[in-house]
């Protein structure tokens, strides 16, 4: 049992233990809100990451389909003269601004070396010659070799005159590029060397496809090596493509770190250096090369090449993460382009700990303290003081009746927190999370999901402020979602200017294509109309799909309702290869609707991942 303590002392203890209790208090929350501080910067510098790798990624596979275009119009014709090549590609040199040159290299077996310059000194200049590059760089006669791939087609010539005749075989890391190229039927990225003569500092990006002769890809390696006909070749300036792709996005205190996986064993056979050939003899049977790999410096706005030992050492602080660290250390993304895998590596340079400010969670602190301090210093005076007894019953009713209006105030958010929990999904959802159950998941036989793209909405928002784009996209979807209430649907979710809707689920209903089929309707009404009001030519795709979907509730923070499934795959490939301002249908949504409403056979088109497929242009409803 403890002892009664003197009533000197025993005057001190509320005294006390409120000091304890507002001190305990303060640094508790001082705690949580540091917490928070620092989570809150991940989160943004994960939406910092994500937000740069998506603008990489289609800013070059974007810059790479110029030059598919370019192969593709040489497949197309059995010949192409000069004239014509320059032509062609003057569209995509004037709409690419990363793009330094687009060429034709055909294949000239050594045999035919002596009349091929002759010939090229008709069309081109009297010293046309096929060339190389020294060990110092300087241009010269290329050596006897089995086989040439000079550029002959170069545009535009103006600054690359260089290029004109030069031997891609005659430099290693090209030729082992090029025989990937040949073996594998596909693009190939390395990077350029020696071909314009630049400036070896600035890295620039080389894309390699192969032609072969009649115009088809041979289906075995050996006559794929035999068929070669030459390759299509486009630089691009590393520096222009992070400037275009990075513009307007933040990269302060930002080291990226770009690279192209090399194509594994299963992806191609080994190659084989061939006998007497000095560029490749050399390189061991199962040579790996890294295509392309250059840094960006945020500070310095540089482009620069990356040795082997920067490399290594930026893989091995840069693991794959969610998230990058209280430090923001580093993190990676995989990207896909051009069908391969690439990776991108994210590191904070030191200078980034100057932007970390607490200044919450020390303000937290200093209130607290200052909020303890004062019931302690009137506690303290009211011992003396018999009359401020009264006073203090005063401040706990009032304090009570703060708590009160606290918990009322609470039971409000608690509404609002409701109210916006049904705004995010659907309600049937939400009452089953209400009734704690986990792990939400559900299959549907034959629901119907729309895809709608904003088209041209890229170039729209380089030419309008950023409070103008977000004001856009506000308007259009908030008419869209007007029109999913109207239409009994459910919206799933928008990403970036791509609107995601399904009929039929949560809550099965037998006329889920006609919903959707009339929503869609609707919505290129709706887009006329925007476009009237804000002065600009929008339009959009729609694609639809019917069949089967896995849909349930992912995430534990920031969860989300979404589909899984084949018919969600398809119905984004049927917006994606879809006609501006058409409704295009899957041969399924077709057999539902088609005694209903009026629909155009558009017929079989290439669906990436998917082959070919009937596909059918909903115009509108049939008259009753």
């Amino acid at each position: 049992m403890l002892k009664k303590l003197p009533l000197s002392w025993s005057r001190y203890i509320p005294a006390g233990l409120t000091l304890a209790l507002g001190v305990g208090l303060s640094a508790l929350a001082f705690a949580l809100v540091w917490d928070w501080e620092n989570k809150r910067r991940d989160y943004e510098m994960n939406r910092r990451i994500d937000d740069i790798s998506i603008g990489i990624e289609r800013q070059i596979n974007s810059d790479l389909d110029a030059v598919l275009a370019l192969s593709d119009y040489m497949k197309a014709f059995s010949a192409v003269e000069r004239s014509s090549f320059a032509s062609f590609v003057s569209r995509p040199l004037s709409v690419h601004p990363s793009l330094q040159l687009l060429a034709w290299a055909p294949r000239v077996p050594q045999n035919e070396r002596r009349n091929y310059e002759a010939k090229a000194r008709t069309e081109t200049d009297a010293s046309f010659e096929i060339t190389e590059r020294g060990p110092g760089g300087e241009l010269r006669k290329a050596a006897e070799r089995s086989e040439y791939f000079p550029a002959f087609y170069v545009e535009p010539i103006a600054g690359n005159e260089t290029a004109l005749g030069f031997d891609l075989a005659g430099h290693p890391k090209i030729r082992v590029a090029l025989d990937r190229a040949r073996d594998t039927g596909e693009m190939i990225v390395t990077s350029e060397a020696g071909l314009t003569g630049g400036n070896p500092s600035e890295l620039s990006l080389l894309a390699i496809v192969p032609i072969y002769q009649n115009n088809t890809k041979p289906t075995t390696l050996e006559s794929r090596r035999q068929l070669l006909q030459g390759f299509i070749l486009g630089v691009f300036r590393g520096k222009d493509i992070f400037q275009t792709s990075l513009k307007g996005r933040n990269t302060d205190y930002l080291t990226i770190y770009l690279t192209s996986e090399a194509p594994n064993k299963q992806e191609a056979p080994p190659l084989l250096p061939q006998t007497g050939d000095p560029v490749l003899k050399n390189l061991a049977p199962d040579s790996q090369i890294q295509q392309f790999a250059v840094l960006f410096q945020s500070a310095s706005q540089q482009v620069l090449p990356v040795s082997a030992a920067a490399e290594q050492d930026i893989r091995s602080n840069c693991p794959i993460l969610d998230n990058p660290g209280p430090e923001y250390t580093a993190c990676q993304r995989l990207l896909k382009i051009s069908g391969r895998q690439w990776s991108l590596y994210v590191s904070a340079t030191p200078e980034i700990r100057r932007t970390r400010k607490h200044w919450r969670s020390w303000g937290t602190l200093t209130m607290g303290m200052l909020w303890t301090l004062i019931p302690v210093t009137y506690m303290l005076t009211a011992l003396s003081r018999a009359v401020q007894i009264e006073k203090l019953a005063q401040e706990k009713i009032r304090q009570a009746e703060q708590l009160q209006a606290a918990y009322l105030q609470l039971e409000l958010e608690q509404v609002k927190s409701e109210q916006l929990l049904l705004n995010v999904l659907p309600a049937a959802i939400v009452l089953r999370l209400k009734d704690k159950e986990q792990n939400i998941a559900e299959s549907f036989g034959e629901v119907t999901v729309m895809f709608a793209d904003i088209v041209g909405f890229t170039e729209l928002s380089s030419r309008i402020s950023a409070t103008a784009v977000v004001k856009v996209l506000n308007d259009i979807f908030s008419a869209f979602d007007h029109l999913a209430d109207r239409h009994g649907l459910e919206k799933i979710k928008t990403i970036g200017d791509a609107y995601m809707v399904v009929g039929g689920l949560p809550t099965p209903r037998v006329d889920h294509a006609e919903a959707v089929a009339n929503m869609a309707i609707d919505m290129l009404h709706e887009i006329r109309l925007l476009s009237l009001e804000h002065s600009e030519p929008f339009s959009i795709r729609i694609g639809i799909s019917t069949g089967p979907v896995v849909a349930g509730v992912i995430g534990l923070k920031k969860f989300i309702y979404d589909l899984w499934g084949d018919t969600v795959n398809i119905a984004s490939r049927m917006e994606s290869h879809g006609i501006t301002g058409c409704i295009q249908v899957t041969a399924e949504t077709y057999e539902i609707l088609k005694d209903k409403y009026t629909f155009q056979r558009r017929g079989a088109i290439q669906i990436k991942g998917k082959g070919y497929m009937v596909t059918y242009l909903l115009t509108g409803k049939k008259d009753d």
